[in-house]
Parts: structure tokens; C-alpha cells; sequence
């Protein structure tokens, strides 16, 4: 039912060090005609960016229409851009502040809490609105437990989309349901692949790039929270024998995308005027969550 051919999902991960298996970057790949998504597992970002952009590079040659999913945040609470002095629309301006700001080697080593702390310092009233670091990384600009919230940093504290599809907020950085920290990793990854030579023609990001609309890009970027949606329990070839729960998810989200109509899922009609410009130029939204009671 789809209008894509291909379909990549990415488990993300904002690891410091090399890792698979739980808790590390699963990507799930399902052509055409495939009844089960390829998973792989590469230890580090560093690794992945190449094998990605070849891979889709591939796909878009060969005349297929791709949809990639990453499950990460890909925009920020209203007001941040604003907050933070930023000219532009909201969304590509943080994207571009954050490829120039955050630092990730071969390893996976990152500066992310640095980056934090000096985007907590740039908005004032430190410490916020990031939070949540290993103790090591904690200061006056960026602690390690949750601070009061500020209404002086500006911004707001979910997302439209966080508040139907009950993801975690971007503004924590640590330990469990820490998208804020795959967020600050994800995005200069994105921001690449958006711009790389072998893709920029091809690639458009939904829905800042696109509008509430069903993309026609040959590749579309788009933003996933693989736990919404059930594993199907008639469905135990969705990964291998003992994959992680993080490989069966995307695996899972592939079978679903393939046999979904997603029209609503990318026209979300039921946001006001209002709500369509804050999600399509500033705060995105998550594929998956639709958009009735957005606003409850």
C-alpha cells in the first residue's frame, strides 16, 4: 500500500564508544518483494554514514523510491531557534548550528554534553532547558538530575508530536529514554546525508522540506519512535532468533510502513493553521502518530 519501494528504518544510538547488540544502531532495510527487512548492525556512526549514503545512492539509481526513518528527534521544542538568536527557519538553522557545533569520531567519541552546557549558556538561566549527564560532564550550565522549568530559557518543553505519540522529551541527554543526547548525534549525521553530493538533488526532509504532504522525493528523511507500535505476535521472523528488541522494532516498523496507507500518517489533518506551521518549521513530527488530539 506504501509509495515507496524501499524502506530503511534506524534504530539510533549516541553510544561514546563502539558497540552492538542492545543498545546500538540497528538499521532494517526491506525492498521490494522481500517478505522479511535486512538488519545490520554497525558499531559506530562513523561506520554507518558511508554504508548509508552508498546504500541509498543505490536505490535512488536504480529508479526506487526510498523512505528512511531515524528514531530520533529531528527538531527542537518551540522557541529554541528563537532562544538561541538564530536567524532562518527554525528547524535548518539548528540542524546547521548543531553540524558545525557537535564533534563525532571513528570511535563514537562525542563532545555532546559540552554542546549542551554552551547551548544552556547561549539561552541563559543555566541550567536548562538540556539536562541529565554523567556526573563528570555536570557544571552550572548542565547538571545530572532534572532542573525546574524555566519559562526564561523560551521555549517549550515537549513537542506537539510528543504529546500524542508519547515520546521522551529532547531536552534529557542521559541514561534511559535519552533522546535528547540520539538527538544532538542524529541530527549533524542527518544534516550530512541531507547535503552529501550523491544524494542532494534526490533527498528531501518530511515535513519541513515537504509540507503536510505525501512526499514525491525519490528519498525521503523522515522521524520514527519505533516503540509505538507493537511487534506482531504472528510475526517471529521479524529478526533473527534472539535479536534485541531494538532490531525486531525496526524490523517490525519496515512490515508496517510496507502494508500502511500513509496518507494521514503525512497530511495529519487534524492540525489547526496554527499547529501545521509550528510542526513544518519548527518542531517536525513523528511518522506514525496521527493528528486528532493534538493539541488535548
Amino acid at each position: 500500500m506504501t509509495r515507496f519501494d524501499t524502506i530503511v528504518m534506524v534504530d539510533w544510538s549516541a553510544a561514546a564508544t563502539p558497540k552492538t547488540g542492545a543498545d546500538s544502531i540497528w538499521v532494517a532495510i526491506s525492498r521490494p518483494g522481500d517478505r522479511v527487512p535486512k538488519l545490520f548492525n554497525p558499531p559506530a556512526r562513523a561506520a554507518l554514514f558511508p554504508t548509508l549514503v552508498s546504500l541509498l545512492a543505490e536505490e535512488i539509481a536504480a529508479g526506487r523510491r526510498v523512505l528512511a526513518g531515524f528514531d530520533f528527534a529531528l527538531a527542537y521544542p518551540q522557541g529554541f531557534a528563537k532562544a538561541l538568536g538564530l536567524d532562518g527557519p527554525p528547524w535548518s538553522a539548528i540542524w546547521a548550528l548543531l553540524a558545525r557545533a557537535i564533534q563525532d569520531g571513528p570511535e563514537n567519541q562525542n563532545n555532546r554534553f559540552s554542546v549542551a552546557a554552551a547551548l544552556n549558556r547561549r539561552i541563559g538561566a543555566a541550567p536548562g532547558p538540556f539536562w541529565s549527564c554523567p556526573p563528570k560532564a555536570a557544571g552550572p550550565d548542565l547538571t545530572t538530575t532534572r532542573p525546574p522549568w524555566n519559562p526564561a530559557w523560551g521555549v517549550t518543553e515537549t513537542r506537539l508530536a510528543e504529546k500524542l505519540g508519547k515520546a521522551h522529551s529532547p531536552w534529557k541527554l542521559y541514561t534511559t529514554g535519552s533522546v535528547g543526547g540520539q538527538s544532538l548525534m542524529g541530527i549533524p549525521f542527518l544534516y550530512r546525508l541531507r547535503h552529501d553530493p550523491a544524494l542532494a538533488a534526490h533527498c528531501r526532509v518530511w515535513p519541513f522540506e515537504t509540507g503536510l504532504t505525501v512526499p514525491e522525493a525519490p528519498l525521503v528523511l523522515t522521524e520514527i519512535f519505533p516503540s509505538l507500535l507493537p511487534i506482531p505476535a504472528d510475526r517471529p521472523d521479524l529478526g533473527p532468533a534472539g535479536a534485541v528488541k531494538d532490531a525486531r522494532q525496526v524490523a517490525a516498523l519496515c512490515d508496517w510502513v510496507r502494508g500502511t496507507d500513509l496518507t494521514p500518517y503525512f497530511t495529519l489533518p487534524g492540525l489547526a493553521t496554527a499547529e501545521r506551521i509550528r510542526v513544518t518549521q519548527e518542531e517536525g513530527w513523528i511518522l506514525g502518530v496521527l493528528s486528532e488530539r493534538a493539541t488535548d
